[in-house]
């Protein structure tokens, strides 16, 4: 039997406290790892969703297309726009959008922003097309350099379908934006 002496223990025992020490260093070191990663991970997401809305929502080029519109089109046309375009459509022409000026108040606005954001999102021509005639809309009005937002966040448009003449013919295009007619 050997006998432990108390410098011996004593010696053990700043050990197992190091050791101690060590693994809760260790633990906090992982706690503040988890912490960063999950704050950049967020400030990463704010920032993708808060750009979109401290950029300008509608740009110069949209702007300006509603002089054609105005000179072009007849006042009861109705036009797919988001929500922004839609707003801009109405309060420079007074031509009424499927989303956007009085919308909220019109029958079905969360169908009419579903709707209006499957024009957008759909691959097909014809798909949109059909979406277009259900709301009797005359003209797509395409953003080319921002996001669009018809309701439910902010989306990419899919542009390739209204190139498609028998569908939508290109009527009016400026840098920032297309105007198609739904044929």
């Amino acid at each position: 039997m050997s006998v432990i002496s108390s410098e011996q223990r004593s010696e053990f025992n700043r050990g197992r406290h190091m050791d101690r020490v060590a693994l809760n260093l260790v633990r906090a070191s992982v706690v503040i790892i988890v912490l960063l990663l999950a704050a950049t991970y967020g400030l990463t997401s704010v920032q993708k969703q808060s750009d979109p809305w401290l950029n300008p929502v509608v740009t110069q080029g949209e702007l300006e297309s509603t002089t054609w519109i105005k000179a072009n089109t007849n006042p009861t046309d109705r036009f797919q726009a988001d929500i922004f375009g839609g707003e801009l459509i109405m309060g420079m022409t007074t031509r009424i959008p499927v989303v956007g000026g009085d919308w909220a108040n019109a029958p079905n606005p969360v169908a009419n922003m579903q709707d209006s954001q499957q024009i957008y999102q759909t691959q097909s021509a014809s798909e949109a097309s059909m979406l277009c005639k259900q709301y009797n809309l005359t003209y797509v009005f395409v953003p080319l350099n921002r996001l669009v937002f018809c309701g439910f966040g902010w989306i990419p448009i899919e542009t390739t379908k209204f190139e498609d003449s028998n569908y939508f013919k290109l009527v009016y295009s400026n840098e920032d934006v297309r105007i198609y007619k739904v044929v």
